[in-house]
């Protein structure tokens, strides 16, 4: 069978797979050849149009990859091929992109993107893009046109590959290249050219830092955007324009503020007057320039601004942009339920980040259309006031609004009655933004009865009520670990709780997620609820496991009614502590028939997160009665451990081992084999995310505290895996101390630490601590390198000192008189003095005790 035959053959549902197969089998066997022949089947002209574009699709798909490894993979196999196969596939689909077919020319255009992807920044296909701007500039039309689609390809994989860090760079002459034949096609006489040349330009100009970086050369390219943008012969032009000055100002805020004043004028007329396909990219430029003064405003505030500058555009604009906002915000179309992403929708979100920018300044201009439009006939106007409102919210001082939300609250109640149903749904939307932003003004009484009774209004509405609940809950006791005795709701605690279980039980509650919003906002209700509704709570968890042991009678495909019903649970059981004894063994019940209906719908390798963490608030609070639990449970906590890929499952369950081990202690012992296996496996396992590496160190000192002596047999690979980890760096280049390396390493220095004094204490309390002395040194290098590093956070030092002192204290003079070299003596010092800086009382006593000790055994 010919390749035309096969390639053709894969597009038939009888001979489909097996065509697949033969290709694969042909690509393993030799990379060259497989290349080669597609390429020739590309570029032959006589060849049906659909092999040939199934070919490209085939050569596009063997140059790269979504999967970041695969990718690597792929280039570096492209870059092994012969310099001869190379220059074939390379020269094939030259010719077809030009060839008569144009989508047999984009499917080439593809592949000569990806190819000038790997080789260019390499220093190699020198001649790719001097050979796309000589089409460019070709009388041909349809050269121009897909030499400009190919730029478009080239400079998307380009502008990936130089956002990745070691993705190496785009040579300046290169971009300087690519940068003038597109703002060539930009000023085409063709519509069809200068929209493939501004879709092209909408990538170029991320590698044009030093074009921009040069006044002439960034006059130029703005004019050249702004001359696109207006170019009323085509929509499309413009819309793909107004998405290039928001790439622009993406990247370039710190250029911009010189156009301003011709860009505002352009955007703002655009906005107020052209069709929602180009108007919407104009009032996006507004909120990325939102994004960016934010992004500045937040690094001035930590010191990082560097040189970059906040220009104030935003409040340079605000007497024009606040009432075009506020405008758009009544062009709805429709009282319906419609999520379709709108330019109403567009201004309101534009709003609240102008509100979060300027703060205070925006509040009267809103507030004046607010009162100017809230009781307008007009349901649109209405709901635009009530939106408006809304949307300032996060932004400005509670000072400020709290004179204005008083003055309005009355009205605002009222409307929540309001016949339109858009009004209602924005209404109750604005109460949780004021609740969540404004907590402190928000009159609870008054406020509390009617949101109760707009419960059972449309779901769309009652789920939005749900969460104003749910957000009123969470600020009864946002920061501190102690429950009250008693908060404002309290009063309201069964009204509510009795409201909320109404509405997740309704015929239409599916609608809106209205059931998730009812329970979620439930649970919150429950875990932060004042002490003195402790007692009501009893009832509720019978109540639920009810509701858990009908919800059974339909499976649904995610079990995704268990998981609102577990959280509810966990969040009772929680509260309640030992007072969940009587129904502790229905509780498990529940959750070990949760997991096992989990696995009968999504296969044998997944836990369900929610009923874990369910089993884990009934293990903190049976304590060492969760003993008669283990061993229905074991193999559920294993395959959750095993399951890397589901990277959220598998760290609740590497803490609930955490969580086990303090409660179970001896009785731990019968199960320690198999699963520290697995916890060996994850940490030599390449592919198990770093995060789960991380939060496993702990664990094992968990595991030596709860079994003392027993721990023996695990001592010498434990500590194995701990060396190891302990001589994790980070990898060259990274400074940032914000980076997420730098997090991951002190996370899992910190639970190296944790671990250390978990196996000492454990070998301590058993009489067997002679046992460690064989890797104190390894410990004391690792405290070195600690101290050396600049990146260690106080988290670190922190356990270091009390690892240091326990070790200290159970080898006395015999350990001291080999710290106290001339390579060790500054560490211990920098310890000392860090612990005497601290603001934290325990840290101070450590530090304290680590001195005495030193000073004592010296």
């Amino acid at each position: 069978m010919s390749l035309t035959e096969l390639l053709l053959a894969t597009q038939d549902p009888n001979t489909g797979k097996q065509a697949e197969a033969k290709i694969k089998e042909a690509e393993a066997t030799s990379a060259d050849q497989y290349f080669k022949a597609l390429a020739e089947e590309l570029a032959t002209d006589e060849r049906p149009k659909i092999s040939r574009q199934l070919a490209g699709l085939l050569l596009k798909n063997a140059l790269h990859a979504k999967d970041p490894s695969s990718n690597q993979e792929k280039r570096q196999r492209w870059a092994s091929l012969s310099a001869e196969s190379r220059t074939f596939v390379k020269e094939a689909t030259t010719k077809a992109l030009v060839t008569p077919d144009v989508d047999v020319g984009k499917a080439a255009a593809q592949v000569m993107g990806k190819i000038g992807s790997i080789e260019i920044p390499v220093n190699e296909w020198n001649a790719l893009v001097p050979l796309l701007l000589s089409h460019v500039t070709s009388e041909d039309l349809r050269k121009r046109q897909i030499a400009l689609v190919c730029l478009g390809y080239l400079c998307e994989d380009l502008v990936l590959l130089t956002e990745d860090p070691g993705g190496g760079q785009v040579p300046d002459e290169i971009s300087n290249h690519i940068l003038t034949a597109v703002a060539q096609g930009m000023r085409d006489a063709d519509n069809n050219i200068k929209l493939e040349a501004t879709r092209a330009f909408y990538h170029a100009v991320v590698l044009a830092h030093k074009n921009f970086s040069s006044e002439n050369e960034r006059n130029f390219i703005m004019q050249v955007v702004v001359e696109a943008c207006k170019n009323t012969g085509s929509e499309a032009v413009q819309a793909v324009a107004f998405e290039c000055l928001v790439q622009i100002a993406t990247e370039y805020y710190q250029h911009i503020s010189a156009y301003m004043p011709v860009i505002a004028e352009l955007t703002l007329q655009t906005i107020r007057t052209s069709t929602e396909k180009v108007a919407m990219p104009a009032l996006e430029f507004w909120s990325t320039v939102c994004d960016e003064e934010l992004y500045v405003s937040d690094l001035q505030a930590s010191g990082q601004a560097g040189d970059k500058q906040h220009f104030n555009i935003i409040q340079q604009a605000l007497p024009h942009l606040v009432p075009l906002l506020t405008e758009m915000l009544t062009r709805q179309q429709t009282e319906e339920d419609d999520d379709t992403w709108n330019l109403a929708m567009a201004g309101g979100s534009c709003l609240t980040l102008v509100a979060q920018v300027v703060g205070d300044l925006c509040v009267e201009p809103v507030v004046q259309f607010v009162g100017a439009n809230f009781a307008n006939p007009d349901w649109k106007f209405r709901e635009a006031a009530v939106l408006a409102f809304g949307s300032i919210m996060e932004g400005p001082n509670s000072a400020t609004m709290a004179p204005k939300v008083q003055a309005s609250l009355g009205s605002l109640v009222q409307a929540i009655r309001d016949p339109s149903v858009a009004v209602r749904d924005t209404l109750a939307w604005t109460l949780g933004r004021i609740a969540q932003f404004h907590p402190t003004i928000v009159p609870m009484k008054e406020l509390t009865p009617m949101l109760g009774e707009a419960l059972k209004d449309v779901p769309r509405v009652s789920a939005n009520v749900c969460w104003v609940f749910q957000i009123l809950a969470e600020n009864m006791n946002p920061d501190s670990l102690q429950a009250p005795d008693t908060t404002p709701l309290s009063e309201f605690f069964t009204s509510l709780v009795e409201a909320l279980l109404a509405v997740s039980q309704r015929p239409d509650a599916s609608e809106r997620n209205l059931r998730m919003a009812a329970y979620n906002s439930l649970s919150m209700l429950i875990s932060k609820a004042g002490n003195d509704c402790l007692q009501h709570m009893a009832p509720v968890l019978q109540h639920m496991l009810t509701v858990l042991e009908q919800s059974f009678q339909v499976l649904d495909k995610e079990c995704e009614l268990q998981g609102f019903i577990c959280g509810v649970l966990t969040n009772l059981t929680t509260r309640l502590r030992q007072q969940i004894a009587p129904v502790a063994d229905k509780l498990m019940e529940g959750a070990l028939k949760v997991m096992a209906a989990y696995q009968q719908v999504k296969g044998p390798k997944f836990v369900h997160e929610e009923a874990l963490l369910l089993v884990q608030a009934i293990a903190y609070s049976v304590g060492e009665g969760f003993h008669r639990y283990m061993q229905p449970f074991v193999p559920h906590l294993k395959v959750g451990l095993e399951n890397y890929e589901d990277l959220q499952v598998c760290c609740i369950c590497v803490g609930l081992l955490g969580d086990l081990s303090r409660c179970l202690e001896k009785q731990l012992v019968p199960y320690c084999d198999p699963f520290l296996e697995v916890l060996y496996r994850l940490l030599m396992e390449p592919s198990v995310d770093r995060k789960v590496k991380a939060s496993i160190m702990p664990v094992f000192g968990d595991v030596a505290l709860a079994i003392a002596g027993d721990f023996e047999k695990y001592l010498v690979p434990v500590i194995s895996m701990l060396n190891e980890a302990s001589k994790t760096k980070l990898p060259e280049g990274i400074t940032d101390p914000q980076d997420e390396w730098v997090e991951y390493l002190n996370n899992l220095r910190t639970g190296v630490m944790e671990a250390y004094t978990g196996i000492i204490h454990g070998l301590k309390d058993a009489g067997k601590l002679e046992l460690f002395k064989a890797h104190v040194n390894n410990l004391i290098e690792f405290v070195q390198n600690i101290c050396n590093d600049k990146c260690t956070n106080e988290e670190v030092l922190k356990a270091t000192l009390g690892v240091l002192g326990d070790v200290i204290f159970a080898f006395q003079q015999e350990l001291v008189v080999c710290l106290q070299t001339p390579a060790f003596s500054p560490c211990l010092q920098n310890l000392v003095q860090f612990a005497a800086r601290t603001n934290d009382p325990k840290t101070q006593r450590t530090g304290q005790w680590l001195q005495s000790l030193l000073q004592r055994y010296g």
